[in-house]
């Protein structure tokens, strides 16, 4: 997957097929919000539980994942020094699509750093060592499309 400098999130709603609406899925899943059929079709039930999402995080609630949906879905921006169990989930996701043999380990370190900077290197994002939206969205979007 390449993905340009102009890259922005899908906009999803009702009626909705794919990948994308796969991954919606199971951050919502992740985020306790129903036990949704990782289906790629957003329907009702699917519909229903983005808005119990968005009115739980006081988002506008229109059943639609823009960015400000995404924003609150995916995972938080992570950098150098970062800390906790999303670095841990971001150096096994890394070593399991073959960036690095990390220490999996909770620490954003240098190898991190270094292994964060070739995949978006690879994947023609900005590369800034910083894992934000876009970063998360193609390293999880990727793990559901093989």
């Amino acid at each position: 997957m390449t993905v340009s400098s102009s890259f922005s999130l899908p906009i999803l709603r009702n009626g909705s097929i794919g990948s994308d609406v796969t991954l919606v899925q199971r951050l919502l899943n992740n985020a306790g919000y129903g036990s949704l059929v990782e289906d790629g079709i957003f329907g009702s039930r699917t519909d229903t539980a983005v808005k119990e999402f968005q009115k739980d995080r006081n988002l506008t609630v229109d059943g639609v994942v823009g960015s400000q949906t995404w924003k609150a879905l995916l995972p938080p921006t992570l950098s150098r020094n970062s800390r906790g169990n999303d670095v841990e989930s971001l150096q096994i996701t890394l070593n399991e699509i073959g960036y690095g043999n990390l220490v999996v380990d909770g620490i954003f370190g240098s190898n991190t750093e270094k292994a964060v900077k070739q995949f978006q290197k690879d994947m023609s994002l900005a590369v800034d060592g910083i894992v934000g939206q876009n970063t998360w969205y193609v390293l999880l979007i990727d793990r559901i499309k093989d």
